[in-house]
């Protein structure tokens, strides 16, 4: 019984700095917006952080892929 009461304390204070944490979280975010922040293709919304870091992923590959390719080009007239 004991036991019991010093888990439910520990619970509670747990999900009350839980709450609190979520209740404080959410204030600065709507914030956070301002027109001097710098431009991106779109908006990146608090669920979407993994597409958003997978998009940015892929976009970098590309890039890279593309520079090798010119760079091989540029390799290969040069040495004709």
């Amino acid at each position: 019984m004991r036991g019991l009461v010093i888990f439910l304390v520990v619970a509670g204070i747990g999900g009350g700095l839980f709450l609190l944490q979520k209740r404080t979280e959410q204030k600065p975010a709507v914030a956070e917006t301002s027109p001097q922040s710098s431009p991106s293709p779109r908006q990146t919304y608090e669920h979407d952080w993994a597409k958003h870091s997978l998009d940015t992923t892929h976009s970098v590959i590309q890039k890279i892929q593309q520079q090798r390719k010119d760079d091989d080009l540029k390799d290969a007239v040069g040495r004709r």
